[in-house]
């Protein structure tokens, strides 16, 4: 049907008592070729991933967290261990529930802690790691990100090390470019 002249389109328009219908006929209309657009369910995620990683081993202190995703503009902090795989992940949400559960216990009548800078990054973090292949589709982060109320995918290669993130920005950034006339 790409390209074929379609057939006139009748519209009956009806106003005021509705006895005098007043009838349109459109001209056909040659649509426009489509030109190829990837779907997400077709793209894998080692084409839209961020590369350029900062991780945290879970010993590192939540002052340099917070430092990090502050000087680097990220939303999120995959924690490795020594194998580079991921074993969690903080993101800004983990680090405003900490500073929220401080100033409640502060406003209960308890001391300020004096140095938060104390605590270290596998007390914060979110215990699991929501990872998919480099090879899963952008597709499947969308779902996993929607199913799981999260902004961020861990990509991890075959032998489950880290090789990037995908995140909202990168899948908005993706529909841009594709969408893109």
């Amino acid at each position: 049907m790409q390209g074929e002249i379609t057939e006139p389109q009748t519209c009956v328009v009806y106003r005021g008592n509705g006895t005098e219908p007043q009838r349109f006929v459109s001209p056909g209309f040659i649509p426009l070729p489509r030109t190829y657009r990837p779907s997400a369910s077709s793209v894998p995620l080692h084409q839209i991933m961020s590369r350029k990683l900062v991780c945290a081993r879970p010993d590192l202190e939540l002052g340099v967290v917070i430092r990090l995703m502050l000087d680097h503009h990220i939303g999120c902090i995959p924690v490795i261990d020594e194998r580079q795989k991921p074993v969690g992940m903080i993101t800004k949400l983990d680090l405003l529930e900490q500073i929220d559960a401080t100033l409640s216990s502060v406003r209960n009548g308890s001391p300020l802690p004096e140095d938060l800078q104390a605590r270290c990054a596998d007390e914060v973090m979110m215990p699991l790691a929501f990872c998919l292949s480099e090879y899963a589709t952008v597709a499947h982060a969308a779902s996993m990100m929607a199913a799981e109320d999260t902004h961020h995918v861990i990509v991890v290669g075959a032998d489950e090390r880290i090789v990037g993130v995908v995140s909202t920005r990168d899948i908005v950034c993706w529909l841009l470019e594709t969408d893109a006339p």
